[in-house]
């Protein structure tokens, strides 16, 4: 009787002609599926909704209440110009992918309880839990050997082939990624694949096993068996899992546009618990969708898939989405991702996509023309934006604590012939080193902030910060061509830059690194182990491209400039003569020694100017210069600058003194002495080193004035007089 209404009311509807708004909520007095779904008489599922869907009935906004939990999905295909929002106050409305579990009762060592359907994980409190695996997490059996449809291990004898063949596996298949299958069949020593991997994975490389009640050992795993109909779950500390809120994703979408929609609105919603996507455009048709100020959580695969045209996605939350934040895949163009945050997404190895690049927060793949920009990225199991394709720009985001689960990847990367004429600009990466645990002992690909893979042309990466890394700051593997790097700062890591000289035959249309420019950019080492430089896989020349006019501090080891594996060490000067590159460079003027350091990296992580007032007043500080700033200082936004402390004050000038002719050292800089002409009366000097301390003293006579310097330190020097004049000069 119910339906018979709503298809009597919106026939009755349709004859108006009129856009109109609709009300849901399922927690309002009166609320009805058999109301009008005004604000007085609201529906109270989406079941009319959808209905009206299929029409050709106009629709102007859907509200959904506030504090409202819906658990279906809205489907808004051929539709367009359509708002759907919240109404009322409190929380965000969330349109939930699961159902309850309840009914939990004592099983072993554990609890399990009856669940229908089809469930893709499980949530405890909200949050995702673990599928019990073998061997625990943190351990991983090993591959003895291996091909895209199995792999082999004796150590696979100690399992019964029945636990086998109940099990699922996700391989450590490449550096860069974890795949996953269920176990077709299974003998005392192999597993043989449902589903073929991408990567044959190697000798050594780690995997485990999961999915079965044997395995369920630790707090806040779970196993579902799909076969008997069964949840088993170990609740932390022993709980009863009935007083915990359990659910279990049973539905796909939270909003899809499953063929062609114009013009969709979609703001102040959450989203959570979808086993494929909250909010999912998958054709090239759809054009114009905009999310704004929603939430997603708990996605088994994207928070936001995009095949779309000029989408745009702004101040939104994703956090705990099993894949990708936000996935744009080939048909997106012109798709604008900014100003949103992300929390530690891709958090478990075996779920996702369970293949090649799964478990990043902003995935774009070979996709053209998209901003990406102003996103604040905390915690990936891969990359924090992975962006193939062309003409995209991506600045102003800021990642941190990438890269959690795989090594081969960066917080920033591009990848294939197909990426060109993309920009990454102004972007601040720290903290993402990379994750070896699965991988075979010996050497490891060195996870960089920034990467530009196989094939990368024409591309820019310019103006970007990355510091509080350990490993390596920008990579340019085989076959990169045509980019430019420049004004980026480099604070700290073992490489600065890596080079990647040679062509890679596996890839199609390989070439030589060539037409690359690296200019302006600051390089500063922390360390005497740390370079400047890398350059791989040279074969026999330096003919990348343009390095030249940047900034290198080595100041622990002049010897740590460059390295060109496996063991060659060049100094500035060596490496200057021995490739013809960075002769217009600067390198250090300080000399420290291990442990010591009187660098600060300041940054602006904002949109602002900002004045820094520096610390340590009133000592004066210097650039990479050698340009004296005392007190204060003017930031960029998104941009960092490197300064040098002193021990020198900021009250004592360093004007020439005008009292003895316009008095000049020189040469300046010098290597053996230096020169002053004094045409006025004898006066004392003191010479000083950058930090203060005293070297020399001596008298000025009037006419020349010699002092050998051959033994000091290269580095900045002060020359102070007893009338108060300093005069400074650099000794290299």
């Amino acid at each position: 009787m119910k339906t018979c209404y709503t298809l009597l009311f919106i026939l009755a509807f349709s004859a108006s002609g009129f856009a109109q708004n609709y009300y849901i909520s399922n927690t309002s007095v009166g609320a009805n599926d058999a109301n009008p779904g005004t604000i007085a008489s609201p529906w109270k599922s989406f079941t009319p909704l959808n209905a009206l869907l299929k029409t050709t009935n106009p629709i102007d906004t859907i509200f959904l209440r506030s504090g409202d939990v819906f658990r279906d999905h809205i489907d808004v295909a051929n539709r367009k110009n359509i708002v759907i929002t919240s109404y009322g106050s409190g929380a965000k409305p969330v349109i939930s992918g699961t159902e309850k579990v309840s009914g939990w009762t004592s099983f072993k060592n554990y609890y399990r309880a009856a669940v229908t359907g089809s469930v893709s994980h499980f949530f405890s409190q909200g949050h995702e839990q673990i599928v019990a695996r073998y061997q625990d997490r943190g351990a991983y059996l090993t591959v003895d050997m291996a091909d895209n449809n199995s792999l082999q291990d004796n150590d696979l004898s100690a399992i019964s082939t029945a636990v086998l063949n109940r099990s699922q596996v996700c391989v450590h298949t490449a550096q860069w990624c974890w795949e996953k299958s269920k176990i077709a069949s299974a003998t005392s020593n192999r597993i043989n694949y449902a589903t073929p991997t991408l990567r044959e994975p190697t000798a050594g490389y780690g995997y485990f096993l999961y999915g079965d009640t044997s395995f369920l050992n630790i707090d806040g795993e779970y196993v579902w068996d799909s076969i008997g109909g069964y949840l088993y779950f170990m609740p932390p500390g022993g709980m009863n899992p009935n007083a915990l809120n359990c659910e279990v994703s049973v539905r796909e979408f939270g909003i899809s546009m499953l063929t062609f929609a114009q013009n969709i609105s979609i703001s102040n919603i959450s989203f959570f618990g979808q086993s494929e996507a909250g909010i999912t455009a998958p054709f090239s048709g759809n054009t114009g969708l905009k999310v704004t100020n929603c939430e997603f959580k708990g996605q088994y695969k994207y928070g936001i898939e995009l095949q779309c045209k000029y989408a745009e996605v702004s101040n939104c939350y994703f956090r705990e989405v099993d894949a990708f934040g936000i996935f744009m895949h080939n048909t997106a163009f012109g798709c604008k991702i900014h100003h949103n945050t992300f929390r530690n997404n891709g958090a478990i190895r075996n779920s996702g996509i369970g293949q090649e690049i799964n478990l990043t927060s902003i995935k774009g793949a070979f996709v053209d023309s998209c901003h990406v920009h102003h996103n604040d990225i905390d915690s990936a199991g891969y990359c924090g934006i992975s962006m193939d394709g062309k003409y995209n720009l991506i600045e102003r985001n800021i990642v941190k604590h990438a890269m959690l689960y795989n090594n081969d990847g960066a917080a920033l990367k591009s990848f294939g012939i197909g990426s060109a004429y993309t920009i990454f600009r102004n972007n601040i990466v720290s903290e993402s080193d990379g994750n070896t645990e699965g991988t075979p002992n010996g050497p490891h690909f060195v996870t960089p902030a920034i990467y530009f893979d196989f094939s990368t042309n024409h591309c820019i990466i310019e103006n970007n910060t990355i510091y509080n890394m350990s490993q390596k700051g920008i990579f340019l593997n085989a076959s990169t061509n045509n980019n430019t790097v420049t004004g980026n700062v480099i604070h700290g890591l073992n490489f600065g830059i890596d080079f990647n000289g040679a062509p890679n035959p596996n890839i199609m249309n390989y070439q030589n690194m060539t037409g690359m420019r690296v200019t302006g950019n600051s390089i500063f080492a922390v360390s005497s182990s740390s370079y400047i430089l890398r350059m791989l896989d040279n074969t026999g020349n330096y003919s990348n491209g343009t390095i030249d006019s940047n900034y290198y501090f080595q100041p622990y080891d002049a010897n740590h400039y460059v390295l060109e594996p496996p063991s060659t060490n060049e100094s500035f000067d060596s490496w200057k003569n021995v490739s013809g590159h960075d002769l217009h460079t600067k390198s250090a003027f300080v000399q420290w020694t291990n442990g010591t350091h009187f660098d600060t990296l300041f940054v602006n992580p904002t949109d602002n100017e900002i004045t820094v007032n520096l610390p340590n007043s009133p000592y004066r500080y210097l650039d990479l210069d050698s340009t004296e700033i005392c007190g204060s200082f003017v930031l960029k936004p998104y941009t960092s600058r490197i300064l040098l402390l002193t021990n020198t004050t900021c009250e004592v000038g360093i004007e020439r003194i005008e009292e003895f002719g316009n008095l000049v050292v020189y040469p300046n800089p010098a290597h053996e002495s230096i020169h002053w002409n004094n045409a006025g009366e004898s006066v004392g000097y003191l010479i000083c080193d950058l930090y203060g301390r005293f070297l020399i003293n001596g008298k000025s006579d009037r006419g020349l004035n010699v002092v050998y310097v051959e033994d000091f330190v290269p580095g900045i020097y002060f020359i102070r007089f007893e009338n108060g004049g300093v005069q400074r000069f650099l000794v290299n």
